[in-house]
């Protein structure tokens, strides 16, 4: 009888700390709470950012790239490192965890073209806006001549804004 209480003990010890061991810092199987659009210099990325548990996580090799770093990923280690070469290492272990990552500064023709692309962004906005409303009007009394021009209409304003964002990240 005390060997199968014995092994009974062991058992239920063994399987609590396993399911401790499990529970740890981890984030696989977690659920996906949201997920967002992530633009780098007025680039949208392909992949989104999630956020888990109240933490956002991002694509890092995206970003990275897109910002211009050589990206690379030896063992459990994501490493950003300039193109040109890596950069120099920091003085000590605690500084390598918290500073700050090398970023070039962009010229100023970058920063006007952002800014045109922001007021796109914001045009393309409002048109969106103006299509779903007309669509969902249209929805609810879908003979309406009117409402289906004014829709068409938006939707080559919308092209047209596309195309004009487009032309402006070529430069």
């Amino acid at each position: 009888m005390k060997k199968i209480a014995a092994g009974f003990i062991a058992g239920a010890i063994l399987m609590v700390g396993a399911q401790a061991l499990g529970a740890s810092a981890t984030l696989v199987g977690k659920a996906i709470q949201a997920e967002y659009i992530v633009k780098v210099y007025g680039k949208k990325l392909a992949d989104s950012a999630i956020v888990i548990d109240g933490k956002s996580y991002a694509p890092v090799r995206a970003i990275g790239e897109l910002a211009g770093f050589q990206v690379t990923v030896a063992g459990k280690t994501i490493s950003l490192d300039d193109k040109k070469g890596s950069a120099p290492p920091l003085s000590d272990e605690k500084s390598s965890l918290v500073g700050p990552v090398p970023v070039s500064t962009p010229d100023p023709a970058l920063n006007v073209s952002k800014s045109k692309i922001e007021l796109i962004d914001a045009r393309i906005d409002s048109v969106v806006s103006n299509i779903l409303t007309t669509s969902s009007l249209l929805k609810a009394s879908p003979g309406n001549a009117e409402l289906k021009q004014k829709l068409e209409q938006y939707k080559e304003e919308y092209a047209d804004l596309l195309k004009e964002k487009d032309q402006e990240l070529q430069k």
